[in-house]
């Protein structure tokens, strides 16, 4: 099979600068989770339930403010560069920043009078009034740099839009734990946010100027928000479909399983950024694909979109679920042990994810917006009532919304995968899929064999060394690695890295 994703690369290259932006991110972030938890009282105290609120609050807004316009820029921008028409991509970029300027400067106003104008009498107002202040501010600069990953995503600017983003994460978490070890509690959070936020932005003003200017007659706006409104009304539901369990654990369990369960998300979360990076980097390039191909350039990048995700998110996923109890111990300490449980179920609700990676991307790519909106919402649904009917009446605790994720994950693959072959021709990579599986499957017993036999947190290292070497050389007893994968492994390394690509090659097969 010819594989029209590999020439440049382009598709691997710039998921590979958002795994290692992620990578980072993701090693900057633990490092801050583990302070956080360690510095703010742990439960029941409050402190680390009240986060996860402002977090909530803080990702409402973005999701809210951003009507799903970097989307709409992805879509537009990469069509207009293909098609050669450098003005009309910096219309589109000259009209969402002008939308932005209005809708970010409504939503601060009203999320400052929205606390100035509540009741004193309403219990801990004096407490978080304050910190609320804080986030109407941040809410400014939080939209427009979700419209500036726009831009430079739709221009396939990739490196750009990952030093962006680790620019936003490096500065908020610096900022944030050094203002924690001066002892401001929940404040160094939010300024944090602020700070990190303010400078991601002028950065991303900065290399959009570089990359596609902003002054230029602005674009009509009626095309934008027809692609961009069920996206946007989408992007709202799996905003709540993230939240929705952690909205009913606090009401009916209480901040301190918040805390727990929050937890247990937010590391739940980590190997999903694998596929995230893939599908990123993968939207701009479907546009152009299409738009010069036809529908068969987007049944290839279906099939091999699918194998790569399935090879490197497989074994994370299962990897993170088997060593869940010397994680939660290093992530945020031994007074979160209640997450553990948690965090298994949470990390195989993401395998359903991995399968389909590229079905939202295609489907966007297509304009078929309101067949995604249609799956998320019968998705999300999904995980609302079953999340509410193990909590309220069988009472499972916080295991409850963890199967509830895994069913609405399994929901949404199935119908996804069944909507789009209506549209476009598709294929799992099959062999992939069960080899990777049975890869996984030697890992988590060589793992779990070896935390049973000697456990402790801080052999952590050790068993992700041992995982590792029992997933890849079961790939190579499984003849798994191709010619055509090292062939790609070897376009989008550096040249002081093209050595590994060489050395892999010895162990690949021809098809």
């Amino acid at each position: 099979m010819t594989y029209i994703l590999r020439p440049g690369a382009r598709v691997a290259r710039g998921a590979t600068y958002l795994f290692v932006q992620n990578v980072v991110s993701t090693a900057i972030g633990i490092a801050y989770i583990f302070l956080l938890a360690r510095l703010l009282p742990p439960p029941p105290s409050p402190e680390m339930g009240i986060f996860f609120v402002l977090f909530f609050v803080l990702g409402l807004v973005q999701v809210f403010g951003a009507f799903a316009l970097p989307s709409a820029s992805t879509k537009y921008v990469s069509q207009y560069l293909a098609e050669g028409s450098a003005e009309r991509a910096r219309s589109v970029v000259a009209r969402v920043l002008q939308f932005s300027l209005l809708t970010s400067t409504l939503l601060s106003v009203s999320l400052l009078f929205s606390i100035e104008l509540m009741p004193t009498a309403v219990p801990g107002k004096s407490m978080w009034a304050p910190l609320f202040r804080i986030l109407a501010l941040t809410s400014f600069f939080v939209i427009f740099h979700s419209q500036f990953g726009g831009f430079l995503q739709g221009s396939q600017r990739i490196k750009e839009l990952a030093v962006v983003n680790l620019t936003n994460t490096i500065v908020d978490k610096c900022v944030a734990i050094y203002l924690l070890y001066m002892g401001n509690g929940l404040y160094s959070v939010v300024y944090g946010w602020l700070a990190g936020y303010l400078l991601s932005t002028l950065l991303g003003l900065v290399l959009t100027i570089k990359f596609l200017g902003i002054l230029e007659k602005p674009h009509p706006i009626k095309p934008l928000i027809n692609f961009s409104y069920p996206l946007y009304i989408s992007g709202i539901l799996v905003f709540i479909a993230g939240w929705v369990d952690q909205l009913f654990i606090l009401p009916y369990m209480g901040e301190a399983s918040l805390a727990y369960y929050g937890l247990a998300t937010r590391a739940a979360a980590v190997p999903g950024l694998i596929s995230l990076s893939i599908v990123t980097a993968l939207f701009p390039q479907l546009s152009e694909l299409h738009t010069r191909n036809g529908k068969e350039s987007l049944r290839q990048a279906f099939h091999v979109s699918t194998r790569y995700a399935v090879l490197i998110s497989f074994p994370a996923i299962l990897g993170l679920a088997a060593l869940a109890n010397p994680v939660i111990a290093i992530f945020a300490g031994a007074e979160y042990k209640e997450a553990v449980l948690p965090l298994a179920l949470l990390c195989l609700a993401g395998l359903p994810g991995v399968l389909g990676a590229a079905i939202n991307p295609i489907l966007l790519t297509l304009e078929r917006t309101r067949t995604a909106l249609a799956i998320t919402v019968i998705s999300i649904f999904f995980n609302m009532a079953v999340s509410y009917f193990t909590l309220a009446y069988l009472n499972l605790g916080m295991m409850g919304p963890a199967w509830a994720r895994i069913f609405a994950s399994i929901v949404g693959l199935g119908l996804g995968v069944y909507l789009l072959r209506g549209k476009v021709e598709i294929n799992f990579d099959k062999e992939a899929l069960w080899k990777a599986s049975v890869a996984s499957i030697f890992m988590v017993i060589a793992v779990v064999s070896a935390e049973k036999l000697v456990f402790h947190w801080y052999l952590l290292p050790l068993y992700v060394a041992i995982g590792v070497a029992v997933y890849f050389f079961s790939l190579v007893a499984l003849r798994t690695i191709k010619k055509r994968d090292i062939e790609l492994l070897h376009d989008y390394l550096p040249i002081r890295l093209k050595q590994m690509a060489f050395w892999l090659d010895r162990m690949a097969i021809a098809e």
